[in-house]
């Protein structure tokens, strides 16, 4: 028996069977089951996705410099209590060190490879910013108002390695290791950032995507049926709105 909350990629487990071998067994000996979260997303979240945000290019200053910026309004717009989430430590020394001075009415926490103390620091925090990596996308909790925002600045996609560029080689094109591969393993993981969200029935908060790439790609239809227990905002002015009809006084002190 294998249980996870992110087993499947949001439509099957087609990638988890191919991954693990799975895929050899005669598919009547397979037994195949799904839950459905028993959390009112509907009632207790929110998805925002900007408009007008430039495709992801580490080297760019000008995308550093307008991802910080969005950054910034989203953690306003939600009074801290934010995790920003990357997939590249470069980007987020860049961008934290773009937000910093900006950020000193929050208790700014930036994880780095050797802090192993920074989600802890963040559980303790009042009003925390958390700039993330590594083992924030899973198997974190942060139950309650620490973390009310969740801010993913790019898709995460895997890196380039040998087992990958095997598999490539294998494809019989580009498209077949992107659907095949790279974008089911995106998936799981995006989920898994996602899901750090809401641990329990009462907790609240908002989704933010910062990489264009969500709606308008050929798997853009994949992600958002991955995200579409969130109901959508469009703006941050609406995530101020939000987080303001469903907290309580004490979440607002600093």
């Amino acid at each position: 028996m294998l249980t996870s909350g992110t087993l499947s990629d949001g439509t099957d487990f087609e990638y988890f069977k191919l991954e693990n071998g799975l895929d050899q067994i005669p598919y009547h000996l397979i037994l195949e089951s799904r839950n459905e979260s028993p959390f009112d997303y509907a009632k207790n979240t929110r998805l925002y996705i900007p408009n007008g945000m430039p495709l992801p290019d580490n080297n760019n200053s000008n995308y550093i410099a307008t991802i910080a910026d969005e950054i910034y309004n989203i953690i306003e717009a939600a009074h801290g209590h934010t995790a920003i989430l990357f997939t590249s430590y470069k980007t987020l020394s860049l961008v934290y060190e773009k937000l910093k001075d900006r950020l000193k009415k929050y208790d700014t926490i930036c994880m780095t490879r050797s802090n192993k103390n920074a989600i802890t620091d963040f559980k303790k925090s009042k009003n925390g910013i958390l700039f993330a990596s590594g083992s924030m996308w899973e198997g974190v909790d942060c139950v309650g108002d620490c973390l009310s925002s969740v801010i993913i600045v790019r898709l995460p996609f895997p890196m380039r390695n040998a087992l990958l560029e095997e598999k490539k080689e294998k494809s019989e094109d580009v498209g077949e290791f992107v659907d095949k591969y790279c974008t089911p393993n995106m998936l799981i993981k995006l989920r898994q950032g996602v899901g750090r969200l809401i641990r329990c029935e009462t907790d609240t908060g908002v989704i933010s995507i910062l990489d264009p790439r969500t709606m308008t790609m050929s798997y853009s239809k994949k992600v958002m049926q991955a995200l579409c227990k969130f109901p959508r905002i469009y703006s941050v002015r609406e995530i101020e709105k939000f987080i303001l009809s469903v907290k309580n006084k004490k979440y607002f002190e600093n």
